[in-house]
């Protein structure tokens, strides 16, 4: 228990870490660049609430409330409820999407993150690479994204448990969140060491304790308004990378002893 106490720390220290990477690296158009492309995602999911919500919430008020309770009132409310729907699904599914479409960014900052720090060469670009890398990641975070999906509603679903289901199921969503947040940031390091799928599924689950504190800094950091949707792919991908790297290298030398 103290070891995974100790681990998820380490997971949560690493964000200062990056922090510093980042400042003494002069990394800052690493984070400029994702945190752009973050707020487009969050100005699309904007966009199609002012498109299509008015109408959508007219239709259910027209079809689905009883004639009774009908009003201006309804239409409010109902429109209220989708977009606290629309922003629910945004921010589960932010993760994964986001870590999906910035995945050549986020590659190579992690690349340059194991440069800079610890003096690696950079590996050689191979076209045959990129497309087997980004195909891995697909599948690695639309596998992340219909697990926490899955997940979440069942620990919704213990929400109607009476007594200790609130705080149990809200506890469950948090650790869901967190672990695979840490499981896809932490993935950018184990696609370049050339870790399979089954092999980078491998590695999250012996060292869980780590990346649910890589994915817990990554949630601290977007709970942040608007500056922490901006740094958090950057930051959480440095961190990641550390903190992985730093594992990688714990087991290595401990095989080698």
């Amino acid at each position: 228990m103290l070891r995974n106490i100790k681990e998820l720390f380490r997971g949560l220290h690493s964000y200062i870490r990056a922090h510093r990477v980042i400042s003494e690296h002069k990394l800052w158009t690493y984070v400029v660049i994702p945190g752009v492309m973050s707020f487009c995602y969050i100005l699309l999911l904007i966009f199609v609430g002012r498109l299509y919500f008015t109408e959508i919430s007219g239709y259910i008020t027209r079809h689905w409330i009883p004639a009774s309770i009908k009003g201006d009132v309804t239409v409010t409310i109902t429109t209220v409820l989708l977009w606290i729907l629309v922003l629910m699904v945004g921010y589960i599914t932010y993760k994964q999407i986001i870590l999906i479409f910035l995945s050549p960014i986020l590659s190579y900052l992690s690349e340059l993150t194991e440069t800079v720090v610890y003096n690696e060469p950079v590996p050689e670009f191979r076209f045959g690479n990129l497309v087997r890398d980004i195909v891995r990641g697909l599948i690695i975070n639309l596998r992340n994204l219909f697990l926490t999906i899955i997940l979440m509603m069942t620990a919704w679903v213990m929400m109607l448990i009476p007594g200790l289901g609130p705080p149990v199921s809200t506890g469950l969503m948090l650790l869901i969140q967190f672990f695979y947040d840490g499981s896809g940031l932490v993935d950018y390091t184990l696609e370049r060491k050339r870790y399979s799928v089954r092999e980078s599924i491998h590695f999250v689950k012996a060292n869980r304790a780590r990346v649910i504190g890589v994915g817990m800094g990554f949630m601290l950091i977007l709970v942040i308004p608007l500056a922490g949707w901006f740094a958090a792919p950057s930051y959480g991908t440095v961190a990641a990378t550390l903190a992985t790297l730093d594992k990688i290298r714990e087991e290595n030398d401990s095989r080698s002893e």
